[in-house]
């Protein structure tokens, strides 16, 4: 039986610094990945023999990944990352469970692109169309936080809902204008299909391979476990760390929390506003109740309010029907007009003022007796 080798972790410099145009960053010592488990292969049985330049030995039918290529491998990776994210995207991929909660979250901190629910196909072959459904979402979220004007309750419900499934897929590609120069990827096998998308459209990859992976479907292969959660912790946040250093990160960030404060903002006047019509419609009703009960003050301070107007309406209204009686016992003798007209005008039944008060000219002239010098006599006295 051949014998096993021993993976030493004696290194001559316990840490190294990849350097390129201002970027710099320190790498672990290999007893870190050690400790992280990233030189965990797949079962011997279960390998790609296109892996055999990147496994150190075999141990207990567990193929040992060679820290020592992985780590110099990182450096190159890092170095070329650190190239584009002063002026290009980058775009984060890990669907599965161990790799999807570390994306997001360090993702969102230091601003980048990511996705960790599905791949949306497409994205990178059809971008114009994918571009198209992000804003199609984005504008959705933003008439959902003004209350959805002009919808009824199931239609909003129902563009909730789409919303919500939307963001399941675009949630971390908001706001990327253009294709990433460079994809991430936590598992190639895993996502094969955001793979063979980045070969059509050119986008460099980088990628963590296991032992069973394929390392020429990638640009910048780096043999590590990319099961364990401590390992794909490790590689995450050192990714990060370049990310976070580029200009458009600062900006992707931005984008976000203005994007967030516009959502709260919109939603919060709506709820003000809400809250403001619905004091409104309760005073009303609270109006209209006491008036059925015959009272003549409320207990709050709307109702009163109201009261004071329906009283103030009653006596304008009083003052006119005084004023109405006052011009009814104007008789139409009182005008000086001439006994011709006066006669003419009662026998058409018109005896007070108010009788001709809003007649037209024509009224005036179908009545027989009248003319138009007769006409012009009588709205000059009326007036």
């Amino acid at each position: 039986m051949e014998e096993t080798k021993k993976v030493s972790t004696k290194v001559a410099k316990p840490k190294t610094e990849t350097e390129n145009k201002g970027f710099k960053t320190e790498l672990p010592d290999l007893l870190t990945f050690l400790q992280a488990g990233a030189h965990f292969g797949h079962k011997s049985s279960g390998w790609n023999p296109k892996m055999k330049k990147y496994v150190y030995e075999t141990r207990n039918g567990i193929h040992i990944i060679d820290i020592v290529k992985t780590r110099k491998l990182l450096s190159t990776a890092l170095e070329e990352l650190s190239k584009v994210v002063d002026k290009s995207n980058v775009l984060i991929v890990g669907t599965k469970g161990q790799a999807a909660g570390i994306i997001e979250s360090v993702a969102n901190e230091v601003g980048a692109f990511y996705i960790t629910k599905r791949w949306p196909g497409g994205l990178f072959t059809n971008f114009d169309a994918i571009k198209g459904s992000i804003q199609t979402l984005v504008k959705m979220e933003e008439e959902l936080a003004s209350g959805g004007e002009g919808l009824v309750k199931k239609e909003i419900l129902v563009k909730e809902k789409e919303v919500e499934r939307l963001n399941k897929v675009y949630e971390g590609i908001k706001f990327m204008d253009e294709l990433p120069k460079f994809l991430i990827v936590i598992d190639s096998k895993v996502e094969k299909n955001a793979i063979k998308e980045a070969r059509i459209a050119g986008v460099e990859i980088i990628a963590l391979i296991d032992t069973n992976c394929d390392p020429d479907l990638v640009d910048y292969p780096i043999p590590a476990n990319d099961d364990s959660i401590k390992s794909i912790n490790l590689f995450v946040n050192l990714f990060a760390q370049v990310i976070a250093k580029g200009k458009k990160s600062e900006s992707l960030l931005a984008l976000r929390k203005n994007h967030f404060a516009n959502l709260e903002n919109t939603k919060n006047k709506y709820l003000a506003e809400k809250e403001r019509q619905e004091k409104m419609e309760e005073e009303d009703r609270l109006r209209m109740k006491a008036l059925r009960e015959g009272k003549s003050s409320a207990s709050t301070t709307g109702v009163v309010r109201v009261l004071k107007k329906e009283k103030n309406l009653e006596e304008d209204y009083a003052a006119a029907e005084a004023v109405k009686t006052k011009t009814n016992s104007k008789k139409i003798e009182d005008l000086g007009l001439s006994a011709r007209i006066e006669k003419a005008l009662k026998e058409a039944g018109l005896s007070t003022v108010d009788d001709l008060v809003g007649k037209e000219k024509e009224e005036f002239l179908a009545i027989k007796g009248v003319g138009e010098k007769a006409v012009e006599d009588i709205l000059k006295a009326i007036k």
